[in-house]
């Protein structure tokens, strides 16, 4: 398996979409449910939520169509993008610059336990990781803190680093992280780059 550099961190990016949607489902209070509905009971279109913190904005989460089941206590999302903002230095009235973007085609998400799911297809670039992120589906479970990603997911560093593998899990409250599968794809190592030294090869499938 290709040992990742020291400063490669999938958790880093991929927790950035947590905040967002734990601070989207607790936006919304919930009376005592009745009977289970199948048909939600409230729609909402091009819907938009955003997080103030100080004045300025820290999380925007945008949807096509929000959902809401009151008994079921989930929210569904369709075509669904979300921004995660720096934060302000103090004094100014500048507007944060974004650090991290991303967008899937569904989420689901549960309002009284926290866990959500994104699905079709998640796209993320993190401007302070430096990396993007491509993978079909990812699930968070809130009680035990933890992140996976079961089918492929595929990281790029703007410095050129690849890394390619399958069956993503990251346990944030041990702070560790694996692969199912092997990892495969390319690390540049500056100081090796600098020095004209050759770059890691990409590992065999």
């Amino acid at each position: 398996m290709m040992k990742p550099p020291r400063t490669f961190n999938p958790i880093a990016g991929l927790l950035l979409c947590v905040p967002g949607f734990l601070a989207l489902a607790c936006s919304f209070e919930y009376e005592t449910p009745g009977a289970a509905n199948q048909n939600p009971d409230m729609i909402f279109q091009e819907a938009e939520y955003v997080r103030i913190t100080n004045g300025n904005p820290e999380i925007r989460v945008e949807a096509e169509e929000v959902r809401r089941y009151e008994a079921q206590h989930a929210m569904e999302l369709d075509e669904f993008s979300f921004q995660q903002f720096n934060a302000a230095p103090v004094g100014t009235v500048d507007i944060p610059a974004v650090n991290a973007r991303g967008n899937a085609g569904t989420a689901r998400m549960e309002t009284d336990t926290g866990n959500f799911a994104m699905k079709k297809g998640l796209h993320m670039e993190v401007a302070s990781e430096e990396i993007t992120m491509e993978t079909p589906e990812v699930f968070w479970k809130n009680k035990e803190r933890i992140l996976t990603a079961p089918g492929e997911l595929n990281i790029v560093r703007e410095d050129g680093t690849t890394m390619k593998g399958t069956g993503f899990t990251a346990d944030i409250r041990s702070r560790t992280w694996e692969f199912e599968s092997k990892v495969a794809g390319t690390v540049v190592d500056k100081e090796e780059e600098d020095s004209g030294e050759a770059a890691a090869p990409e590992e065999p499938q």
